[in-house]
Parts: C-alpha cells; structure tokens; sequence
C-alpha cells in the first residue's frame, strides 16, 4: 500500500473529522480496571474455590 498524498490543510481535516464524529472529543476518566485472575479452576475462580479443589 502506498501513500499517495496527506492532507495538510486544517480547515478540510476539521471538516472530514466533525463529518466523523471524532472532532468534538472530550476528555472523560479511563475505564474501572478490571479484575485479573490467574487461573480459573473448575468454572470458578481460584479465590472462591474451597481448599480441596486448588492444585
């Protein structure tokens, strides 16, 4: 694939940008973090197994 031109002019990159949606973007906190888990054991998660289902 080759680039065959930019566009350069601020005037016609705002205007394709706000036809898109994506001029207007507003600042907003990052999503909650996700809880990450190991391992997962017999359909549950290592935490919430009794002690003779961990390996």
């Amino acid at each position: 694939m080759k680039i065959i031109s930019f566009i350069e002019e601020i005037e016609t990159i705002e205007m394709i940008l706000r036809h898109l949606g994506l001029w207007d973007i507003r600042n907003h906190d990052p999503p909650p973090p996700t809880p990450v888990y190991s391992e997962l054991i017999c359909g549950i998660t290592v935490e919430l197994c009794s002690k003779s289902e961990r390996i």
